[in-house]
């Protein structure tokens, strides 16, 4: 028997990173809401997929099916957050402050995501094979936003900074699409089949 709720979380997940690729690719006029209202509806049906019924990758434990909510609904927590944080510009002065904020919002799924996978680990519901690919998705999409960061790797040409942005969009898109690839995968294989104990029969 299949998983097909992992499937489902599979597919959508693998594509909530398609209407922006595809905006990005057209950039029709007037589709950037669109693309970015399917994309977050597809990530938030992904999670709360991989979260509930007796197929959760976590196990139904509390701490990682919060996680997993709070990951499905943080794209439109953004939206609605960011506008109400306080402005800093850097131009104005408040260069720690902006940097501050920015780097507040990036941990936040960051945390959720580490929390989820670490769940993941411990709950054992997920195959061994497969269960290295939330980490390897989670660096992909976290080490790109980190390197602005490094005082050392810190890029301050206009060109560096647009190459260090396309390498987060493709990391982060690699990510997300082949997390959503392997779930299906993962999805497809038969359960294993819980071992039965045979005791010899009772002797006079």
């Amino acid at each position: 028997m299949t998983r097909p709720t992992w499937v489902w979380g599979g597919i959508c997940l693998a594509g909530s990173a398609v209407p922006g690729l595809l905006w990005q690719t057209t950039m029709v006029l007037g589709a950037s809401a669109a693309a970015t209202y399917l994309g977050e509806l597809l990530w938030c049906a992904a999670f709360v997929l991989f979260a509930v019924r007796r197929d959760s990758v976590v196990g139904r434990r509390v701490s990682g099916m919060v996680a997993l909510f709070a990951l499905a609904i943080w794209p439109v927590l953004a939206t609605v957050v960011v506008p109400a944080l306080p402005v800093f510009s850097a131009a104005g002065g408040d260069l720690f402050g902006a940097i501050l904020t920015s780097a507040a919002l990036g941990l936040v799924p960051v945390a959720l995501a580490l929390i989820a996978v670490v769940q993941v680990w411990r709950a054992d519901v997920v195959p061994r094979g497969f269960r290295w690919v939330p980490t390897v998705a989670l660096v992909l999409c976290t080490v790109p936003g980190i390197i602005p960061y490094l005082p050392l790797l810190t890029v301050q040409t206009s060109n560096g900074l647009a190459a260090i942005a396309g390498l987060g969009t493709v990391c982060r898109t690699v990510g997300v699409v082949g997390l959503g690839v392997i779930a299906i995968i993962a999805g497809t294989q038969p359960r294993p089949v819980a071992s039965v104990a045979v005791y010899p029969p009772p002797t006079d």
